[in-house]
C-alpha cells in the first residue's frame, strides 16, 4: 500500500505508540521518511520556480519596496548554515516516490515550464498571481514536511526508549 500525506498526517497516526510492534514502529518512520523525501524536493522545485518569478520582478522592477516584496520567502526561511562560507549543504535525493508525482502534477497547475517559459510576457497581476500561488504551495509543503519530521522524530524516540529501557534489543532485531 502507497503511503499517502493525508494517512500519515492523521492525528491518530501515532496512537498507542508504546504498545505497537517494533517492526510497525519503523514501517510507519520508512513510509514518513520517504514522503518527506517526495515533499522536499518538489518544495524545491517550487523554491526554483519562485527565484524564477523573483528575478523577473526585480527584471522589471528597480523599485526597492517590489523587491523586497519578492525577497520575504529568503528572508523568511529556514536556511540550513553549513558553518563554511560559500559552502551548500549536502541534499540527499531519493528516486522520487508516487507522493512527489502528485505534488508535482498540482505544481504543474500553478505554475508550468511553459508559464515560466514565456514570463517575461506575463501581465504584472498575472506575475503577482503566480508569485503568491507558488509561494503558498512551497509554504504548504514546508509546514508539511516539519509535521513529517514530528512524526519521525516521535517514533525515533519511542524506538530509542524502547532500547534504552531494555523493551527492544539488538538481538531480538537480528532474530527477526
Amino acid at each position: 500500500m502507497t503511503p499517502t500525506i493525508d494517512g500519515l498526517l492523521a492525528a491518530d497516526l501515532l496512537d498507542g505508540i508504546r504498545t505497537r510492534p517494533l517492526p510497525e514502529l519503523r514501517e510507519i518512520r520508512q513510509e514518513c521518511s520517504a514522503v518527506e523525501s517526495d515533499v522536499s524536493m518538489v518544495r524545491r522545485l517550487a523554491q526554483g520556480r519562485l527565484d524564477i518569478v523573483v528575478h523577473e520582478a526585480r527584471r522589471r522592477s528597480a523599485d526597492g519596496v517590489a523587491a523586497l516584496l519578492y525577497d520575504l520567502p529568503d528572508i523568511l526561511s529556514d536556511e540550513v548554515r553549513t558553518g563554511v562560507p560559500g559552502a551548500r549543504p549536502t541534499v540527499r535525493v531519493d528516486a522520487p516516490g508516487p507522493v512527489a508525482a502528485e505534488l508535482v502534477e498540482m505544481l504543474e497547475r500553478i505554475g508550468s515550464p511553459t508559464v515560466l517559459s514565456g514570463i517575461q510576457h506575463l501581465e504584472q497581476s498575472d506575475l503577482d498571481d503566480l508569485f503568491a500561488r507558488i509561494s503558498e504551495f512551497e509554504q504548504k509543503l514546508s509546514a508539511t514536511r516539519r509535521q513529517m519530521h514530528e512524526r519521525i522524530d516521535a517514533i525515533q524516540a519511542e524506538i530509542g526508549r524502547r532500547y534504552r529501557d531494555g523493551e527492544a534489543t539488538v538481538d531480538g532485531v537480528l532474530s527477526s
